[in-house]
């Protein structure tokens, strides 16, 4: 189902809710992010992201570039991911350095990934996967170094989104086929595997077309689009992706500036790939509500790379297969002490057509395979966080 979305935002609010989540603060607390989201044209996506059991809803999309044929209107699923490890950790370094009432006005963040592919896309035997995945805190202030450190070092332990990156689970999943569950317990892997929550709304019938965006005027005159495309890219033209077999290998970098005290992230991220384009996030990691938090563009990116394997498979094998939507839960925690964690994702996957149920089901564990943010999430991913003050290492 494809719809015109060329007058709306890349992101905005869609449902205003009770309380928001109180997973930006230091915890205890359990709570999970829920995605609704489905494809509306060959690798652009939309999804709702819910933000805890009572918060606001809030509109994402996601595309491709030209390597992969698509349209390039929104970032990538990996931008998203890479914009949301930033955003949670700055909001975590800032919420400590409040507690403890260090005057630090704003600081830099960054995060690099390095992913891999190797196997046979089309022949079934892809994996996915990160190498490794770096952030860096840089401060400019007169602060003790000491005290500078130890405040990363207990945001780290705090932040839920690294714990996603470094600590693996086993995520979950169920399939739907032309609106039936299926109960295949030898897929995705094992019966661990499958998912034990009942049966979502089907975001096709929830969602007849595009949430319309809440009326936000004062709000978007501060912060101005949530997501932006920034015109500019990597430099080069874009290439094809590598023939099948070949390890294919590329980074995705971002940085950004965090204002403490208004608790406002802004990052602009990009693929190293040639011709690729940048984008520019704008992230609220306090309860004011103002933009979604790194944890919601993280949970979405999951959602959305998961659909762009299942897409490019179902392009290069000429299934049978369309109307891809999933409802992606993504549960977090922070346990007492100030620990955060990072539960399995459980994955409704719906598809429609005429293929045979086999197809179906060897699809639905193809794409989490070759699922770049799936693969991170059970994998121990190399992760390694440092810090400097003016210049300095100081972590």
């Amino acid at each position: 189902m494809a719809f015109d979305t060329a007058s709306l935002p890349l992101s905005y609010k869609t449902a205003q809710g009770r309380l928001r989540s109180s997973l930006l603060t230091a915890g205890p607390v359990r709570d999970a992010i829920v995605t609704e989201a489905r494809q509306l044209g060959h690798h652009f996506k939309e999804a709702i992201v819910q933000e805890g059991g009572h918060g606001s809803s809030w509109r994402l999309t996601s595309d491709e570039g030209a390597a992969l044929n698509g349209t390039d209107l929104a970032p990538t699923p990996l931008a998203y991911f890479n914009a949301g490890l930033q955003a949670d950790l700055a909001g975590r370094v800032g919420s400590v350095l409040r507690e403890r009432g260090m005057p630090v006005a704003s600081f830099g963040a960054g995060f690099s990934a390095r992913y891999a592919l190797t196997g046979s896309f089309t022949e079934g035997s892809g994996q996915g996967f990160a190498e490794s995945v770096g952030g860096h805190i840089a401060f400019e202030c007169d602060l003790p170094d000491a005290d500078l450190a130890a405040a990363v070092r207990d945001a780290v332990a705090r932040s839920p989104a690294l714990r996603l990156v470094e600590t693996p689970v086993e995520n979950t999943f169920a399939l739907y086929c032309n609106g039936r569950r299926r109960h295949a317990p030898r897929l995705p892997v094992s019966n661990k595997q499958v998912s034990k929550l009942p049966t979502p709304t089907d975001p096709f019938l929830k969602y007849s077309r595009p949430p319309a965006p809440l009326e936000e005027t004062a709000t978007a005159a501060v912060l101005g689009e949530r997501i932006t495309k920034t015109g500019h890219k990597t430099p080069g033209t874009a290439a094809p992706p590598p023939a099948p077999g070949q390890r294919a290998t590329w980074s995705v970098n971002g940085e950004g500036m965090f204002d403490v005290a208004g608790g406002i992230y802004r990052c602009k991220t990009a693929l190293d790939r040639p011709g690729s384009s940048q984008f520019a996030f704008v992230t609220d990691e306090t309860g004011a509500d103002r933009a979604p938090c790194g944890l919601t563009l993280l949970s979405g990116a999951i959602a959305f790379c998961y659909m762009t394997q299942l897409a490019r498979y179902i392009d290069a094998m000429k299934l049978d297969v369309d109307g891809v939507r999933l409802v992606q839960t993504s549960p977090y925690e922070i346990e007492v002490g100030s620990r955060g964690i990072a539960g399995p994702c459980d994955t409704h996957l719906f598809l429609n057509g005429t293929a045979d149920v086999q197809v179906f089901e060897q699809l639905q564990q193809i794409a989490a395979n070759t699922c770049y943010l799936h693969q991170t999430m059970t994998a121990a991913t190399p992760l390694k966080v440092t810090a400097a003050n003016r210049g300095h290492r100081i972590l």
